[in-house]
């Protein structure tokens, strides 16, 4: 109970690198004239996806995305969890979504 002055705070960081990060990707898009919110985000979020793979093909492509998941986590967590818990999740869903869009979409 003593520590949750802390959480309160790191909840608090991690909400405005959320929305400081989102709306510099709507600001970016806008200067360049695009939409903010696009079809293709709306598919991505709410859609079904459209790409079919062969069941051995996805679940090789799953197995590296595992690995490279839990290296790059492990990784993180040795180099950034001293930075505090907001630094370390944001970078983390960045890197590991990363992973996944390269190895199974």
């Amino acid at each position: 109970m003593e520590h949750i002055g802390y959480c309160l705070w790191e909840g608090v960081t991690f909400l405005t690198i959320l929305l400081v990060g989102t709306g510099l990707l709507v600001l970016r898009r806008k200067i360049r004239g695009r939409p903010a919110f696009t079809d293709h985000d709306r598919q991505l979020f709410f859609g079904r996806p459209t790409v079919r793979v062969s069941r051995p093909g996805f679940c090789i492509n799953f197995g590296i995305a595992v690995f490279f998941c839990y290296l790059a986590g492990s990784l993180e967590y040795l180099l950034l969890a001293r930075l505090g818990a907001s630094i370390l999740a944001t970078a983390a869903l960045l890197t590991l979504f990363g992973i996944v869009k390269k190895w199974l979409c």
